[in-house]
């Protein structure tokens, strides 16, 4: 920066007026305006009057040198000299400023200019008196009134003998004394109005400063003390009703600031608390984002990598059925192990993202519940979980397809199982039920989900199905768990793609998802409940069909049927 410029910048800088100069300049203003105004305005309808008064003045002299030229004229005309010695002897004595005459063609006869004589007169008034034949008056200027000095005015008669017209004449008169008393009143005038506004002003500036500078400027100072952190600051102060009431204002607005600061120190604690959980959920957010990411990416070339996996596992069963040797059947026992469980996952992602054709039917709840049971049991998963099963009999039928409602229920028994380790206790009931105030509404896509991709591909509508409501009928499929619970800040997001509570490489948190997406192309509901080391239990309703006396069967007795894995 070049030195000397902050200087230069605060010296040019204007500084800002205060309350008092504004007043006071703008009522001096007002004032002398007010004042001068009123003065010239006088000063006009006086000078109004003085110029008609002086006119009527003139035109008197006028027609008493028009009746002297008359009585002359005669004599004149037999003896020219004797007008032009005439006329010279009235300009001289009466103060004129020209004395014109002219005969009846324009030509002048008698002037004080001798050179002027035998020419013929521009002079336009003299002109007009000839043609109109009555006396004419003109205001004779350059830049400036004719009551004003350098100008003058301008009478113009014409002359007759008897009847006949023998001539015109013009005469000027100056006007340069009146343009000086003029003058003299316009400077009294300002002199008066800017006494006036200094008065105002010298007085004005102590009374307003008493009456309001001084209570404004308190006012001002306790603001300050309240902006700088002084919550208790308070004034008080004397003067009129609208400043008593400002501060009053004043007061009040400190008071509540006071509370609200005191509060807002009370809440600080908790602001901090929540601003930490949204930081938490932040980055949970982009964590659930980046699994998306690599789902969809993932989804994208399952197909792809679907076809080596089978030639892979289709060589590696040839090359374990031809393998005599102890530990060469162990290792292609783990390549077929292995890519089995890759292809497991790639048909989960290909089942996820596109879903087939669905073959609708009516169909039993219980008996869906059973044969899937028993495609499980088998499983090493299963082996040591204890199976409690509670059924409530002649259940109304359900419209779905048989084997989408039965891949979302391997998918909640697996990761039943798996929640539990494999070892501990399943119980899976059947019921009829009627949905209460709230839970009619199908579970839509949530405001966290992104928009441009369809996280629940799986659904799409049954036909026959309709829209579950308050009151309605439902049948309810629940699977509880003994195991140690879902964390209440999960539980929300277990039906999420990718989302696991697993150790990497034991899920690939598609399951519970594809299920929520068979379940809501049924137009029924899957939530779950779980309290942290007493289990988790998951529900699925599904609407019933509305033909049949159903609703005479809501309440049924259960058969239980235990047994294990």
């Amino acid at each position: 920066m070049v030195p000397g410029a902050n200087h230069l910048k605060a010296l040019f800088t204007r500084r800002q007026r205060g309350l008092r100069w504004e007043i006071l300049v703008s009522l001096g203003l007002l004032m002398f305006g007010g004042v001068a105004f009123m003065g010239i305005t006088a000063l006009k309808a006086a000078e109004r009057a003085v110029v008609i008064q002086e006119v009527e003045s003139l035109t008197q002299i006028t027609r008493s040198v028009k009746e002297t030229i008359a009585l002359a004229w005669d004599e004149g005309a037999r003896n020219p000299d004797y007008l032009n010695s005439m006329v010279s002897r009235m300009v001289e004595g009466m103060g004129l400023s020209d004395l014109v005459i002219a005969d009846a063609d324009g030509r002048i006869i008698a002037n004080t200019r001798s050179e002027s004589i035998g020419t013929v007169s521009t002079d336009p008034g003299l002109e007009r008196a000839l043609n109109l034949r009555r006396m004419v008056m003109s205001e004779e200027f350059s830049g400036q009134k004719a009551y004003r000095p350098a100008g003058s005015w301008s009478f113009s008669s014409p002359l007759f003998s008897g009847e006949k017209l023998v001539g015109a004449f013009s005469i000027s008169y100056p006007m340069e004394n009146v343009g000086v008393t003029f003058r003299v009143h316009r400077k009294i005038i300002l002199s008066f109005a800017l006494a006036d506004a200094f008065v105002i002003i010298l007085f004005g500036s102590w009374m307003i400063g008493r009456v309001a500078i001084r209570p404004l400027v308190r006012i001002s100072e306790g603001a300050a003390a309240l902006a700088a952190g002084d919550y208790s600051s308070r004034v008080k102060v004397k003067g009129p009703r609208e400043i008593v009431a400002l501060s009053e204002s004043f007061n009040s607005m400190a008071e509540k600031i006071e509370s609200a600061v005191q509060k807002q120190e009370e809440h600080l604690e908790a602001l901090q608390k929540a601003n930490r959980d949204l930081r938490a959920a932040q980055q949970e957010a982009m964590r659930s984002e980046k699994l998306a990411s690599v789902g969809r990416f993932s989804a994208g070339i399952a197909h792809e990598i679907g076809n080596p996996l089978s030639a892979i596992l289709g060589y590696a069963s040839i090359l374990l059925k031809d393998a005599r040797d102890e530990e060469e059947r162990e290792y292609l026992g783990y390549i077929e192990k292995e890519t089995e469980r890759i292809q497991r996952i790639i048909r989960g992602l290909l089942d996820f993202s596109r879903p087939g054709e669905a073959e609708i039917e009516e169909l039993d709840v219980n008996t869906i519940v059973q044969s899937t049971l028993d495609l499980v049991r088998p499983q090493d998963i299963f082996r040591n979980v204890s199976i409690e099963l509670a059924f409530t009999e002649d259940l109304p039928t359900v419209r779905g397809d048989r084997n989408l409602l039965c891949q979302a229920l391997i998918n909640v028994f697996v990761n039943g199982a798996q929640a539990m380790d494999g070892m501990g206790e399943l119980t899976v009931a059947s019921s009829l039920r009627k949905l209460q105030k709230g839970e009619g509404v199908v579970s839509r896509r949530r405001a966290v989900d992104r928009r441009d991709s369809d996280f629940l591909a799986l659904r799409q509508d049954i036909p026959g199905n309709r829209q579950m409501g308050e009151g309605d009928l439902v049948v309810s499929i629940s699977v509880r768990d003994s195991g140690p619970g879902i964390p209440a800040d999960q539980l929300g997001r277990i039906f999420d793609p990718f989302f696991s509570t697993k150790e990497p490489g034991e899920g690939t948190g598609l399951g519970l998802s594809i299920t929520f997406g068979i379940i809501q192309a049924h137009r029924g509901r899957v939530w779950a409940k779980s309290e942290e080391g007493k289990g988790t239990e998951l529900i699925i309703d599904l609407p019933i069909e509305t033909h049949g006396n159903v609703t005479e069967r809501e309440d049924h007795g259960t058969q239980k049927s235990p047994g294990s894995g």
